[in-house]
């Protein structure tokens, strides 16, 4: 059984090496949510009072005033839920806004410090990116992106090989063809949507990259002609995959602001 007891947000000691600098906007829609709808989401600290999750909400509750805490001793093996009894999700329209302002100020209130990434990492830190994810995070402030110097990721195959089916997940585009089939617009229409939803495969590239260390000249060639494994970096800049991949990514990211 958890055990509770009352504190102040101010007995808590933040973290001073938080990863996540924060953002000015994203600590004003913070200040509004806690002002205006109250405390939702919990924070969590370990068995010493240090915070590891909420920092930022323990700080803002404490500048406005919002110091009363209830603490909720645990060893892990529980889910701790808030229940606001002051609210009805299916009547209150307050409790609906509630949830949309946790995750607006969670999207918004995010800028990674990457030099807290670095020491982690150097650490030994688990970090919850992939070395490709990591790659572009750590790139030098004005690099340029087409240059051949390139930060190659390293993987570490393992015993077996992977089987196909766990180099990607096609859940959604195999959903997507079926209904383009089954529409009535034209052929020539289908065929195009049909060529298009292969966009939406989504890609495992620790385990392609396993796979391809477990297979055979020919298919390791035809992998890297697909550029699902890059080893040639001057032909990778020469095929033009290098420029595409940071077009891709710059286009995805003006298309998703806001």
């Amino acid at each position: 059984m958890a055990k509770q007891q009352k504190a102040k947000v101010t007995d808590f000691t933040p973290d001073s090496k938080n990863a996540n600098k924060g953002t000015e906007r994203g600590r004003s829609l913070l200040e509004k949510s806690l002002r205006e709808l109250g405390a939702g989401r919990s924070i969590l600290a370990d068995k010493h009072g240090n915070l590891i999750a909420g920092n930022k909400t323990a700080e803002v509750a404490g500048e406005i005033g919002l110091d009363e805490a209830i603490v909720v001793e645990t060893n892990g093996h529980q889910v701790v839920v808030v229940k606001r009894m002051d609210l009805d999700l299916g009547e209150d329209e307050k409790a609906r806004t509630l949830a949309y302002m946790d995750n607006r100020v969670g999207e918004l209130d995010l800028e990674w410090d990457i030099e807290q990434l670095l020491e982690d990492k150097e650490q030994g830190v688990a970090l919850p990116w992939t070395d490709v994810e990591l790659g572009k995070m750590f790139q030098t402030e004005g690099e340029d992106p087409y240059s051949n110097k390139v930060n190659t990721p390293t993987y570490e195959p393992s015993e077996e090989k992977p089987m196909v089916g766990e180099l990607f997940d096609n859940t959604y585009a195999k959903q997507l063809i079926a209904d383009i089939r089954g529409s009535s617009i034209p052929k020539a229409e289908k065929d195009f949507l049909i060529l298009a939803a292969g966009r939406h495969v989504k890609l495992d590239f620790e385990q392609i990259a396993d796979y391809y260390a477990h297979s055979n000249k020919e298919m390791q060639e035809l992998m890297e002609d697909n550029a699902l494994v890059i080893v040639d970096f001057d032909k990778a800049i020469e095929k033009g995959w290098v420029k595409l991949s940071v077009k891709m990514d710059a286009q995805f990211e003006e298309e998703n602001e806001g």
